[in-house]
Formats: structure tokens, C-alpha cells, sequence
């Protein structure tokens, strides 16, 4: 009996181990659970062996370190503040780059740092297939400071090869961007995480014809969202489904010395037109034209615009709902200066008031009466004020506005010329 007893107890203890051995083979070599799961465990080893991806320092100026276009390819940098409704009611939140130059440039990464995500933007070709026509890069700098560029004419084929390593997980077709030429537009979406080194070459760009044959399209577009610092308090950001919009930062501050001077130089805008002995303006393709820079401080435009208690600023028919943008709507209304000429006043239509017609009123602030009124001087004093609209929609236009208190007002246009005192007929209402 006892030497049964041993055999069955080294049998059993035999068992055992060899049970527990299997157990921590399997804890050792299991598949993760999901995508996700390889995603943490791969970023986890990038991140142990690359410590670029850390806090942001309190000064950011000098952050980034290599220009990511050359200068010298650049005719113009568009500030920021740009509008062009429907679909730019707001003021832009990006910065155009404008140049005369006709092949590749080259582009680059701006600073050590990590591409996070790349999107590619494909465009239906008539027939329902969509082809590739760019890539836009986002570049996590350090942890909440985002540069996202757009849009790549060609990247580099290492950059491709993690693509193709993902598939097509997450895409989106029949996009359509009011203001936008072409066909409707394809995006696909891929989370990456990939180090790259400042000044390392990461594709190129290269301008096109207009599909209407005026001049060129504004080739590159560049963002840069700082998630560390608070939104201005005097905007309700709850009108806004882009959370980016609300921490946009000039990215050309991020520069410094004599690279930030360089791209601050740019600051402007680029007419691709001539002016013939009889003064009038044609549209040259010999790169000829000339700049116009911006004539105020910060030269690198301004976002938002809001100043509370007066109509300056950006108002909307409703709050947006999931997933949807009002200003794509035509129900977004804004009162601004001009990005370039910050003398200039503007009223951006989103299409409302006008049967669905969106445009842009242009005028010359004065500081009395109610015509053509500086707009951040309108107060709730219930006097109706008046700017001439003329040649936007007709020869003799005029929009009609009251602010009602500082969340609300009222505004019409109508046909007709400004009087001393004016009134509603059907007025819309907007609310910020």
C-alpha cells in the first residue's frame, strides 16, 4: 500500500507541474484580445524606447525645430481668420500656404516628435471609384500639443507601409464640403504611432489648376491645438462640435529666431494676377502676382472673434446636433474683420437670410450712427443698425440687425437702400 501511495502521489505531483507549466506558457504567449490591445502593447515598448512623447514644457516657443516647409517655396501664409460660407462661415481655424512654385516640394517633419494618425482623402472620379489624392499627417509634439497637416500630394513609402499594414478600418464616403471643387470625398482613418526625427522628409506637395481654370488651388493647410490651455471664456463652446476649434493656436509661434521671422514674414496674402496698363487685373500662370500682407497685430490672424455684449463674432440658428456642423447648415451668421485688411468689416452669411444663399458682406466700419456700424459698438440698445449690402445679391441690398441682449438677436435683408430708421419684416433669430 505504501508503495502504491507514492507512485499515485508522484503521479498527481507530476500532473501539477505540468499543469502550471502550461499556464504560465499561455499567459506568456496569449494573443491579445483585440486590435487595441496590440495597439497599447506595441505603443507601450515604442513609447519605453522613445522619450520624445512626454509632458509639453510651460514655454513652447522653439518647440519645433525644422521648418516644415522651406521658406523659400512659400509666396503667402494665409492667417488665420479666413471665411468663405458656406462652408467657412467661421472664422478658419487653419493656415493656408499659397506659392507660385509649379513641382514638388518637399516636406518635412517640424520637430522630434510622433505621427498619431493619418488620414487619406480620396475624391470620386465621376463613376462611384474613389482615387487617392492626399494624406493628412497629425504630429503629436508632446502629450496635447497637435499639429495636423493637409494635404500631402505623396508620402513616403515607409509611412505607406503602416497603412497597408492596418487595412481600411475606418472610412467614410459621399463627403460632400460646400465650397469645395470636385466630387464628393472618401476619408479613411488610421490610428499609428510612429517616431520620426525633426528634418526628416515625409513627402511632398505640389499646387494644382483650379478645376474652374482661375488660378491655382491653396495647396497645404496646417493646424495646431494646444489641449493644455484653456478655451477664451467669452465663447460658448457649446455651438461647436470641433473640439479642436477651441484650442487652436498660431503655429508659427512655436518656431523661433530667425525660422519664426521668416514664416512671419509670409503673413498675407497672394494675388495670382497683373495689372494690365489699364489697370485692370488678369490672372497670370508665369508665377507673376504680388503680396499684400496682413496690417495688424497678431499677424498670424485671430480665430475667435467673439466680444461679449456687442454683435461681434460668430452666432448660430441652433446648437449643432451629434456629429453635425450648423455652419455647413447655412445657419451660421458672423461679424468680423478681415483677415488681411483687419481695417475691412465683414458680415459672414451662412445662407438663412438669404433663401439659401451664402456670401459675404463686405464694408467700412464707422464709429456713429447705425450704417455700416463697427460691430464690436452694437449693443443692445434696441436700435435696429444697417449695412449696405449692395451688388452682393442684387443692386441695392441692405441686411438689418438688433442685438437683443448678449445671447441673442435679430437680423433680416431685405431689398432697398439704408434710411435713418429702419425695420423688420420677417426676421431670423440667432443665439450664441
Amino acid at each position: 500500500m505504501n508503495n502504491k501511495f507514492k507512485l499515485i502521489f508522484v503521479i498527481l505531483f507530476v500532473f501539477v507541474l505540468v499543469f502550471l507549466g502550461f499556464l504560465v506558457f499561455s499567459k506568456n504567449n496569449k494573443s491579445p484580445n483585440s486590435a487595441n490591445d496590440l495597439i497599447e502593447k506595441t505603443e507601450g515598448q515604442i513609447k519605453e524606447k522613445f522619450s520624445i512623447h512626454s509632458q509639453c514644457p510651460q514655454n513652447l516657443s522653439g518647440i519645433l525645430t525644422y521648418p516644415l516647409m522651406e521658406p523659400k517655396y512659400i509666396s503667402a501664409l494665409t492667417p488665420l481668420g479666413n471665411i468663405n460660407p458656406p462652408g467657412h462661415t467661421s472664422p478658419v481655424d487653419h493656415i493656408y500656404f499659397a506659392t507660385n512654385y509649379n513641382d514638388k516640394i518637399p516636406l518635412y517633419a517640424p520637430a522630434d516628435s510622433i505621427i498619431t494618425n493619418i488620414t487619406t482623402i480620396s475624391q470620386d472620379d465621376g463613376t462611384g471609384n474613389y482615387v487617392t489624392k492626399g494624406y493628412v499627417i497629425q504630429y503629436t509634439i508632446c502629450d496635447g500639443l497637435v499639429l495636423d497637416f493637409a494635404s500631402y500630394t505623396d508620402i513616403t513609402q515607409t509611412i505607406k507601409d503602416e497603412i497597408v499594414k492596418q487595412g481600411d478600418k475606418d472610412c467614410k464616403y459621399g463627403i460632400k464640403k460646400p465650397g469645395h471643387e470636385g466630387g464628393a470625398e472618401g476619408q479613411c482613418y488610421f490610428r499609428v504611432y510612429i517616431p520620426v526625427k525633426s528634418g526628416d522628409v515625409i513627402g511632398w506637395v505640389q499646387r494644382e489648376k483650379r478645376v474652374d481654370g482661375n488660378g491655382y488651388s491653396l495647396p497645404f493647410e496646417i493646424w495646431a491645438a494646444n489641449y493644455n490651455q484653456d478655451p477664451p471664456k467669452q465663447t460658448n463652446w457649446e455651438y461647436y462640435n470641433d473640439d479642436r476649434y477651441a484650442h487652436i493656436i498660431c503655429p508659427f509661434d512655436l518656431y523661433a529666431g530667425e525660422l519664426k521671422n521668416q514664416f512671419y514674414a509670409k503673413f498675407g496674402m497672394w494675388d495670382d494676377a497683373a495689372f494690365d496698363k489699364d489697370g485692370k487685373k488678369t490672372v497670370t500662370t508665369d508665377g507673376s502676382g504680388y503680396f499684400i500682407a496682413r496690417n495688424r497685430e497678431p499677424l498670424c490672424g485671430q480665430v475667435d472673434q467673439d466680444v461679449v455684449g456687442t454683435i461681434q463674432g460668430m452666432w448660430f440658428a441652433e446648437k449643432p446636433r451629434e456629429g453635425e456642423a450648423v455652419e455647413f447648415e447655412g445657419k451660421g451668421l458672423a461679424f468680423l474683420h478681415n483677415n488681411i485688411d483687419t481695417t475691412q468689416g465683414e458680415i459672414s452669411v451662412g445662407g438663412d437670410l438669404i433663401g439659401g444663399q451664402a456670401g459675404v458682406i463686405f464694408f467700412q466700419p464707422k464709429n456713429n450712427g447705425i450704417l455700416n456700424r463697427e460691430p464690436s459698438e452694437v449693443k443692445a440698445d434696441g436700435t435696429i443698425y444697417c449695412y449696405d449690402a449692395s451688388g452682393r445679391w442684387g443692386s441695392e441690398m441692405k441686411f438689418l440687425v438688433q442685438l437683443i441682449d448678449d445671447y441673442h438677436l435679430k437680423a433680416e435683408i431685405q431689398t432697398g437702400l439704408c434710411k435713418t430708421q429702419e425695420a423688420f419684416l420677417k426676421p431670423f433669430f440667432y443665439e450664441r
